[in-house]
């Protein structure tokens, strides 16, 4: 029972040789498709997995894929995090990629975490960096790897980056507002130093300011999370009973107003106010929410993640350093 399954017990169970079982698990290996097919039923049906560490390792220098991807990635109290890791790591698995999760919960934490990196034989690296500081990109070219970020771009153009177009984002909050007839506008910002939140802002200011409205309140929240949001709103409720409605940096902080209005001010959402969030996560649409937000094309930003990431394996020179996806307008109930 505690015995580990090797290929040699595949092989014996299916009555063929031990490079065969090694051939039906790489990738364009000469193998007939029925016996391949027969060879991974009975692997499935032993519950044995090929080890990955030591087939790169005999295989020669000039072909070695360990097929690992790290993705270097912070701040999972925000929920946009630990969706955009979901859909990373399922679509790396489906391309035949092993995802590697490193946990950078501050910008000092990155020098270690590329220490570890060293360990491992890595093909390339997905730094998801809207939470944390540019100076980290210094830190990110050390890792002489195959490496596209997300979040924040690199504005030296060294690291290819995909991102949201958040001026468009901010342009759509501030635009469904103004067809609403409202005026008296704010905008709860995340990080002082955060990419997408002061394009955000930028972008919902200009669109504004273009339809002869004053420029929205700026309130600061400091973080992207729900805590960060709740605090906010608990502080700033004079302010935000003065506003008809408000556009907040993040889903996250968005769903934090509304849960410190609704049960600490007796606010009325979005009768009194109304709220428009950024990201569209998975708890947007609950039913407890249902948060009118501007979509990050998560999906479309993975997929181009990938291909960056394939070019670079391919030695491809079309690389573009900057990728800025489309994102639109999600109209729920708030």
């Amino acid at each position: 029972m505690n015995k580990k399954v090797t290929a040699a017990d595949v092989a014996a169970h299916v009555g063929v040789s031990r490079s065969a079982v090694s051939r039906a698990f790489t990738a364009g290996a000469s193998v007939h498709p029925k016996k391949r097919a027969k060879i991974l039923a009975a692997a499935k049906e032993l519950s044995y997995q090929p080890n990955f560490f030591a087939r790169t390792l005999s295989t020669p220098v000039s072909r070695q894929r360990s097929n690992l991807v790290a993705i270097l990635i912070s701040d999972f109290s925000n929920p946009y995090q630990s969706y955009l890791f979901e859909q990373l790591s399922t679509a790396l698995q489906q391309s035949g990629k092993q995802p590697m999760l490193l946990n950078v919960k501050q910008a000092e934490d990155m020098d270690a975490a590329i220490l570890r990196l060293s360990g491992y034989q890595v093909d390339g690296v997905i730094a998801v960096m809207g939470s944390l500081p540019a100076t980290s990109f210094n830190q990110c070219l050390k890792l002489s790897l195959p490496l596209v970020t997300l979040g924040r771009a690199d504005e030296r153009g060294l690291i290819p980056s995909v991102q949201t177009d958040n001026l468009t984002a901010g342009r759509l909050a501030a635009q469904h507002f103004v067809s609403q007839g409202l005026t008296e506008l704010g905008f709860v910002a995340g990080r002082a130093d955060g990419q997408a939140s002061l394009e955000r802002y930028q972008g919902f200011k200009e669109a504004l300011t273009e339809h002869g409205i004053p420029a929205p309140l700026l309130l600061e929240a400091g973080r992207y999370t729900y805590a960060a949001g709740y605090a906010l709103a608990a502080r700033e409720l004079t302010s935000l009973r003065q506003l008809a409605g408000v556009f907040c940096a993040s889903d996250a902080l968005a769903m934090g107003l509304m849960d410190c209005c609704r049960g600490h001010a007796d606010l009325a959402i979005p009768k009194q106010l109304k709220v428009i969030g950024c990201d569209d996560v998975p708890q947007a649409a609950w039913q407890g929410y249902q948060l009118s937000t501007v979509a990050q094309p998560v999906e479309q930003m993975v997929a181009q993640v990938l291909l960056l990431l394939q070019r670079m394996w391919d030695g491809d020179q079309r690389i573009c350093s900057m990728n800025r996806l489309a994102p639109s307008l999600i109209i729920r109930q708030t």
